[in-house]
Parts: structure tokens; sequence; C-alpha cells
């Protein structure tokens, strides 16, 4: 088993982008990756409030404004960071969204604990269309909720981004917000409008096609001596495999 999973993690780290380090995930939670992780390039370093500011107002068709919350939020939340701004479409469709950044887990409680006094209808997983074939990475996805009270519905969906390798970053929560005017297919429209037309190519740097593999870059740099490397590396953790099959029979 050890000898598999060596194997896997070699693998997999040949044949990633030479440049891996400066990769983030996004992914619906933000304690461990799922099957719905997404990597990713930020055009923003969303643990620097100052950079965060520069964050454009105006996307396409929407304008910003920025708001806060009543200090209660803040004291709970115990937030490093947090941008919380309004975008406005011309036709009158309007967004809440939040970026909240933290080094601590107490940040990002569930969100349905911020719901208090709204009724959760319906909770799910929804997905973006970022990008087009042949980029492998063509979806982003985020957790759903519909709530409501009273005479008033909203739709929130989220995601978290983290890094993985070579670094000990805090974690960002997306959030975007709106409310049911008419429907809540109209109303998640607004929001598939606003995050695959206008803020993931604003929040992330598109991919680069002339990206190379580690494995590329290494036989770019070194040759037969980095192929030999690196069929050592790979032999290693299969020996271990074998050997541990023989030790059974």
């Amino acid at each position: 088993m050890i000898g598999i999973i060596l194997f896997s993690y070699v693998f997999i780290f040949l044949l990633s982008p030479k440049d891996i380090t400066d990769y983030t995930i996004a992914d619906t939670t933000y304690y461990g990756e799922t099957k719905n992780r997404l990597m990713l390039k930020t055009a923003y370093e969303y643990n620097s409030m100052e950079e965060l500011q520069t964050f454009p107002k105006v996307l396409g068709d929407w304008k910003g404004y920025d708001f806060r919350y009543d200090e209660s939020v803040y004291r709970a939340l115990k937030a490093d960071i947090l941008l919380s701004r309004t975008y406005e479409k011309r036709n009158g469709s309007y967004v809440w969204m939040d970026i909240i950044n933290s080094k601590v887990g107490e940040s990002f409680h569930d969100p349905k604990i911020c719901l208090g006094g709204w009724d959760i209808n319906n909770e799910s997983i929804s997905e973006f269309r970022i990008a087009n074939p042949p980029n492998p990475f063509t979806k982003l996805f985020a957790k759903r909720l519909d709530y409501s009270k009273k005479n008033q519905s909203q739709i929130m969906v989220y995601w978290f981004m983290f890094k993985k390798v070579g670094s000990i970053d805090s974690v960002s929560m997306i959030r975007i917000t709106t409310p049911v005017i008419s429907n809540g297919s109209n109303a998640f429209d607004t929001i598939n409008d606003f995050i695959e037309n206008e803020l993931f190519y604003t929040m992330y740097k598109q991919g680069d096609p002339e990206t190379i593999t580690v494995s590329e870059d290494i036989i770019n740099n070194y040759g037969k001596t980095g192929m030999a490397v690196m069929a050592l590396a790979l032999l290693i953790p299969a020996g271990i495999v074998l050997a541990g099959i023989r030790r059974k029979e």
C-alpha cells in the first residue's frame, strides 16, 4: 500500500505543471480536497487587504459598491480580511459578494449558522462553466443554499480557495448571494451570469497553453540525467509494491 501511494504521488507530481506551487485549489470545502476541486492561479493575493481593495468595482455591465456589516458580524467571523461589495447590473439585477480570508477555522463555520431565522429549503452543488475543451479544467463547483423567511427568499453560492503544495497560506471563501425576485431560476441565472461572464475571469489568471509539466521541465534542463532520476523515482515505489506482493506469496 505504501508503495502504491508513493508511486501515485510521484507520477502525479511529474505530470503536474512545473509551476504547481503557484496554483491555488478551489473546492467546496476548505479542510480537504474533494472530487470537485479545481486547480487555478489567482490574479490577486487574497491574503492581502491592500491588494484585495484594488479588486475592480466595475466588471463589464456590473458596477460595485462596498458595504459593511454590523460590527458583531466581524467579531463573530474573526476573519483577517473581509471584503463585502454589492454589484449591480444595468438591468436592475444585483448580487452581494463577500471575500473572507482567515487562518482561523472558526471564520468558515457552516454558512447555514449565519442564517438564523431563515429556513433552508435546499442545499446542493452547482457547477459553472469557466472554460472550454480541450482545457481539462472547465468547471468550477460551488455549494448552493436556497433559503427563505416570511416573504423573502435568497440564493447563496460559495466555494473555498487554499494552496496545497509548499504553502501555509490562509484560506479564502468566496460567497455570492442574490435575492429571489420573481423565481429561483431567474435568481440563479443572475448569479451564473455574474460568475461565468465576469467574476471568474477577473479573480483568476487564465490558463497558459504553453505551461509544461514537471517532467518536461526536468528533461529540458537535465536531459538524460533527468530522465534517469525520474525513472529511479518511479522504480523505487514500484519495487516496494513488488516486494510486498512477493512477501504475501
